[in-house]
C-alpha cells in the first residue's frame, strides 16, 4: 500500500500500456469527487487519459483514452481548501474538488503551472489549450 502518489509510478504505467504514445512529465492532474475514487488526467497535446485510482490505496485500477473531441472547455478554480476542476463535455459536467492536502509528488506543482497564478482559468476550449 502506497501512502503517496508519485508522478513517476502513474507516467510509467501508462508508457507501458500505451508504449505508442509520448508521455511528459507536468501533464498530470487529480480530481476527486467527493470520498470516490481518484481520477488522474493526463493532457497531452493530442490525447487525453483517464486513469482510475483508488482513494484508499493508491492502486491503479485501470486507464482509459479520451478525446479532446467531446470536451468543451476545462476550467480550474483555486479554493482556500480544496483545488477544483470542471471538465465540460457535450453530455454533461464532471466537478472535481481535490484537497490541497492531497498526498502527491506531482498536484500541487502541475495545477500551479496550469492555473497561471489567477483563482480561476480555464485551461482548455473549443479544442486547444489556452
Amino acid at each position: 500500500m502506497q501512502f503517496k502518489l508519485k508522478e513517476e509510478e502513474i507516467i510509467s504505467f501508462l508508457e507501458l500500456k500505451y508504449p505508442d504514445k509520448k508521455f511528459e512529465y507536468g501533464r498530470l492532474l487529480v480530481g476527486q469527487h467527493k470520498r470516490d475514487d481518484l481520477d488522474v488526467y493526463y493532457f497531452g497535446d493530442t490525447f487525453l487519459m483517464c486513469t482510475i485510482i483508488s482513494f484508499k490505496t493508491f492502486e491503479i485500477k485501470e486507464t482509459v483514452e479520451l478525446s479532446y473531441d467531446a470536451v468543451n472547455r476545462i476550467v480550474l478554480k483555486d479554493g482556500w481548501l480544496f483545488r477544483k476542476m470542471r471538465i465540460e463535455t457535450m453530455q454533461k459536467v464532471l466537478k472535481y474538488g481535490t484537497s490541497k492536502l492531497m498526498l502527491t509528488d506531482f498536484q500541487k506543482e502541475n495545477y500551479d503551472k496550469y492555473i497561471q497564478g489567477q483563482k480561476q482559468r480555464v485551461i482548455f476550449e473549443n479544442g486547444h489549450f489556452v
